[in-house]
């Protein structure tokens, strides 16, 4: 059975950078450039620690009005963003995604690629 997993990689821009994807491979969440391999794994665990919590998601509706949620770390900065959802109920879902990979993901480090 295929589990959710944290999957770190560099980008292009010589960044680190995560992507939670869910058990079916669907990518759920991004996280911000990082600036060592050391920090995204630091980032992973804000994730982790704060995923678990309704609270600290925010939804929100882009220019082009298509809902996304961010998830916020205890201080209020964003420590990950989701995908661009058709519909309010598809971005409720990724949030419980999320919510069940935090709780039993895992990390994959696929080490100095681009794949942005």
């Amino acid at each position: 059975m295929r589990k959710p997993k944290f999957v770190i990689f560099t980008g292009s821009d010589g960044k680190y950078y995560y992507n939670l994807k869910a058990a079916n491979g669907e990518s759920i969440m991004t996280g911000r450039g990082y600036s060592s391999r050391h920090a995204v794994l630091h980032g992973i665990a804000h994730v982790m620690e704060n995923g678990l919590e309704e609270i600290r998601f925010t939804r929100k509706i882009s220019a082009n009005e298509k809902p996304y949620f961010q998830l916020r770390a205890k201080s209020g900065r964003v420590i990950g963003w989701s995908e661009l959802y058709e519909s309010r109920q598809g971005r409720d879902k990724g949030i419980k995604a999320v919510q069940r990979a935090v709780m039993h993901g895992r990390v994959m480090d696929l080490g100095p690629i681009a794949a942005l």
